[in-house]
């Protein structure tokens, strides 16, 4: 199918119910409460000429339908930022126990504005064991819920997997996790469940967790740069769980792309307008920390075609990136280092520090490696990674340098 036709088929199925979502401006057609009423979004008044949401889409199997671009609360301090992005007309809102206090954050909207946002949650990647009990699983749900004052979640998620840190493939292999969830479903506390991951097995566990259980929602990390998913995608939508991309601005946080800007468009939308013309996902989780990157974000939602100079950006901003940036669900590398030093987390760390403007959380996981898994020792070793990296990373260098940002 051309693009220009899957634009149109994706118009067409929505139909003339997007002209009353967006009106709505919550975009919260057809969805249902957790006792399965329907809940139609309240429109929300404005005389703001600001972006608006464009696009609402079918989440998966899920009564839903959400805005393609999504909120990630990662980092957020202020829960006005979150009510801008609803002005905006964002539904989706992904957070996570991990961070922080944001559960807490977004828990101060509430109940008032609840029933007007799809919420995910991501319960703490190391809960999740081979041994891990169904009443863990139910405690650390119940928890959440109380910090985000709310009886409910829409969604909860099994953080981190195919990280090789927090164990194989038998912590998600865990009959107890599907018993658990399907608890939580029948209680109205978590209606669906699902997984994320940007680690190196993320493509081998997603196909495991698809194949094997009752998952609702994958959250896998993916962008422009991002090689071999989308056999996971296909399988996903053939099953009809909902994807959710995240990580999807892959290093486009703090890089200087300022030659690659015009018309007032930006790297970013451009990115991320890439993303939404792609087929199988449903929208994408983004982190937003200011007014600015809520309006910018917003502006890419809806009909995703690329200008010829938006192609032109993206090209230019892929070769500045192209041997810098390690990809999420690629493990070439693994097991090139006999020390067994996590390259992978590493230069996740390293790309917290140079291009999201996170130091001191970089910093505060590399401190948290043991001596004996950080990247100092590179700096005398034969070099054993070098040329494991399809994508032609100098591996050793970027460890070394890594190594220096990231050292109290």
């Amino acid at each position: 199918m051309k693009q220009s036709e899957r634009n149109l088929s994706r118009r067409s199925f929505l139909g003339t119910g997007i002209a009353g979502i967006v009106g709505a401006g919550l975009g919260m057609a057809e969805v249902r409460d957790a006792r399965g009423q329907d809940k139609p979004g309240t429109p929300e008044p404005t005389t703001e000429k600001k972006p608006q949401i464009a696009e609402y889409r079918k989440l998966g199997r899920t009564k839903y339908r959400v805005s393609d671009i999504g909120f990630g609360n990662a980092g957020m301090q202020d829960p006005a930022l979150l009510e801008y992005a609803m002005e905006r007309g964002i539904n989706y809102v992904d957070t996570a126990r991990q961070y922080y206090d944001m559960e807490k954050v977004i828990g101060k909207l509430f109940p008032a504005k609840r029933d007007k946002l799809f919420i995910t949650t991501k319960l703490e990647p190391e809960l999740f064991t081979p041994e891990t009990t169904e009443e863990q699983i139910l405690t650390a749900l119940d928890e959440s819920l109380e910090r985000l004052n709310t009886d409910h979640v829409d969604c909860c998620l099994i953080h981190s997997v195919g990280d090789p840190n927090l164990g194989d493939i038998t912590r998600i292999q865990n009959p107890n996790i599907v018993t658990a969830f399907e608890k939580a479903r029948k209680a109205g506390k978590a209606l669906y469940w699902g997984a994320s991951s940007h680690g190196p097995k993320m493509i081998e566990e997603f196909n495991w967790l698809m194949d094997n259980t009752s998952i609702d929602l994958i959250m896998p990390g993916m962008n422009m740069m991002t090689k071999g998913i989308e056999p996971v995608l296909a399988k996903a939508r053939q099953k009809d769980i909902a994807v959710v991309a995240m990580k999807s601005l892959s290093a486009a946080k703090k890089i200087d792309y300022s030659k690659y800007m015009k018309e007032g468009r930006t790297a970013r939308q451009g990115l991320l307008k890439w993303m939404l013309a792609q087929p199988n996902i449903d929208t994408i989780s983004i982190s937003m920390r200011t007014f600015e990157d809520v309006d910018e974000f917003v502006a890419a939602s809806g009909n995703p075609k690329l200008t010829y100079r938006e192609r032109e950006v993206l090209q230019g901003y892929c070769a500045l990136l192209d041997r810098d940036y390690c990809r999420p669900g690629c493990d070439a590398c693994l097991n090139a280092c006999p020390s067994r030093v996590p390259i992978h987390d590493i230069l996740r760390y390293r790309l917290y520090f140079h291009n999201y403007g996170r130091e001191k959380y970089a910093m505060e996981l590399y401190s948290a490696l043991p001596a004996s898994k950080k990247a100092g020792q590179c700096v005398s070793c034969a070099g054993h990674c070098q040329g494991s990296c399809p994508y032609h990373i100098d591996i050793q260098d970027k460890l070394i340098s890594a190594h220096a940002d990231l050292t109290v």
